[in-house]
């Protein structure tokens, strides 16, 4: 807060110091000129001086005569020196005056400028008085609040050291429940390397034991599989036919029920593996029981067996119709037992559609039937004609059927054998009885809603026949 009177006092001063320096030089001139002087005499007494040359006379009668110049020299001296001081004092007794003088008018102007002075900072005061209250007021606002503030805070200090007390007990409940799991964790954990330990033993005692076994039922299985298991073929005739007897080695592949795209898969790929085995050891294609199937996949393994290295012999068991008798009568060596059945007759179709459409379906198995069925018929020594006459003349239906003996005869069939020896079976066969091959290919059992069994076919490809025997329906083509 800014202080005028202080202002006041500190412009005043130095005049004051002067005026007390300019009062003090008297006496210390009067002093320097002599000690006649009385320390305390007063400056204000400096015109009583003016009698001095009657005292100068004085000392003129009662001073006794000097003896000497010099007494006369320095008295004179003397005389000389306390006119001059004399001179001096009245000097600075008119100089002191005048200074008195300026000091009132000093004092004057300093009472005039005070009062100037304070009307001016009148209101400035003022303000300053009401900065001070409000100020104060602030202040004691603020201690106030710091006050509250500092009570908040001893609060909360209270509240946090009863929940750092609270935390403490807590913490050492806690400590101390888990210095008892822990303790309870090493007893379990001790008692379970106890047990682990017993465990492995025991464990160690039966892995003896099972190795034990094991060893003794892997020696068992290889004796049994030694007794079940026959030796790789160590020969491989290039005739396996001799004296009725045909002699069937590992290059065997089976073929039974309906011939479609994954049965003729099955034997063309086989077919082509064994050929790349071997190109000069007989093959041999069994057939079980077949009632035909596809035109298009049966003309695969007749051109199988055709195109192959190795000489393909086909064997018929039981029953081979159609495309199967087809397959048997084209190839270059066929066998069968006297009482196997072998069947051939006209394909058939499944035709819908518009006239053009029943048309171009006729024309394309009549052109089937003129590639499958006359090379049968020209082994025969006939036309196709006469070969589709003898059908019905052998049956009504078309379907012309003979035992393999009378087969023979008709070139259907080379060889009738009595026995056949297969030797491509080389271990135990499964106690099981195994599934159909045809379920290997999407041919299904099924019954109608009559609850007739029925066998169901795939669909055909585009172009493709059905080339098989059904008399009672019993093989059903999907979606027809």
């Amino acid at each position: 807060m800014l202080d005028f009177t202080h202002n006041q006092e500190i412009t005043v001063d130095p005049l004051r110091q002067l005026m007390t320096a300019v009062l003090a030089l008297p006496v210390v001139a009067c002093a320097a000129v002599g000690p006649q002087q009385p320390a305390d005499a007063k400056p204000a007494d400096a015109p009583a001086a003016q009698p001095a040359p009657a005292a100068t006379e004085a000392p003129k009668a009662d001073a006794p005569k000097s003896d000497t110049p010099k007494a006369d020299e320095a008295e004179a001296e003397i005389k000389r020196l306390r006119t001059e001081a004399q001179l001096r004092e009245e000097q600075l007794a008119a100089e002191l005056a005048r200074v008195r003088a300026e000091k009132a008018r000093l004092d004057a102007a300093m009472g005039l400028y005070a009062s100037q002075q304070a009307k001016a900072n009148e209101s400035e005061v003022t303000r300053l008085a009401g900065m001070q209250r409000e100020a104060q007021l602030r202040a004691a606002t603020l201690e106030a609040e710091l006050a509250a503030g500092n009570a908040d805070m001893a609060r909360m200090k209270s509240e946090q050291d009863l929940l750092d007390m609270r935390h403490r007990v807590k913490l050492a409940s806690m400590r101390r429940e888990q210095e008892a799991l822990a303790a309870e964790n090493a007893l379990i954990a001790e008692k379970r390397r106890t047990e682990q330990a017993r465990l492995a033993d025991e464990q160690m005692r039966v892995d003896i034991e099972s190795r034990t076994l094991a060893g003794r039922l892997a020696q068992r299985d290889a004796e049994q599989k030694a007794r079940e298991a026959i030796g790789v073929l160590d020969a491989y005739p290039e005739q396996p036919f001799k004296d009725g007897v045909i002699t069937i080695s590992d290059r065997r592949i089976p073929l039974n029920g309906p011939i479609v795209s994954g049965s003729a898969d099955y034997v063309c790929d086989r077919i082509d593996w064994f050929n790349n085995q071997d190109r000069t050891k007989p093959i041999f294609i069994v057939i079980d029981s077949s009632p035909g199937g596809s035109v298009q996949q049966g003309y695969r393994i007749v051109k199988a067996i055709e195109t192959s290295d190795a000489p393909v012999h086909v064997i018929v068991k039981s029953f081979a119709a159609s495309m199967a008798a087809t397959i048997a009568t084209l190839a270059p060596h066929s066998y069968a037992y006297p009482n196997a059945i072998i069947l051939h007759h006209q394909m058939s179709t499944g035709i819908s559609g518009n006239m053009t459409d029943i048309e171009q379906e006729v024309k394309n198995a009549q052109e089937w039937e003129r590639r499958l069925a006359d090379p049968i018929a020209r082994k025969m020594g006939i036309t196709l004609e006469q070969f589709k006459e003898r059908m019905y003349k052998a049956r009504k239906s078309g379907d012309w059927d003979e035992f393999a003996d009378v087969a023979v005869t008709l070139k259907w069939i080379d060889h009738v054998v009595n026995e056949i020896r297969e030797e491509g079976i080389r271990r135990k066969p499964s106690d099981a009885p195994g599934a159909p091959m045809w379920g290997m290919f999407g041919v299904s059992m099924k019954h109608d809603e009559q609850g007739r069994p029925y066998m169901s076919l795939p669909p055909l490809d585009p172009y493709d026949c059905y080339f098989m025997v059904n008399p009672r329906g019993f093989y059903r083509i999907e979606g027809r």
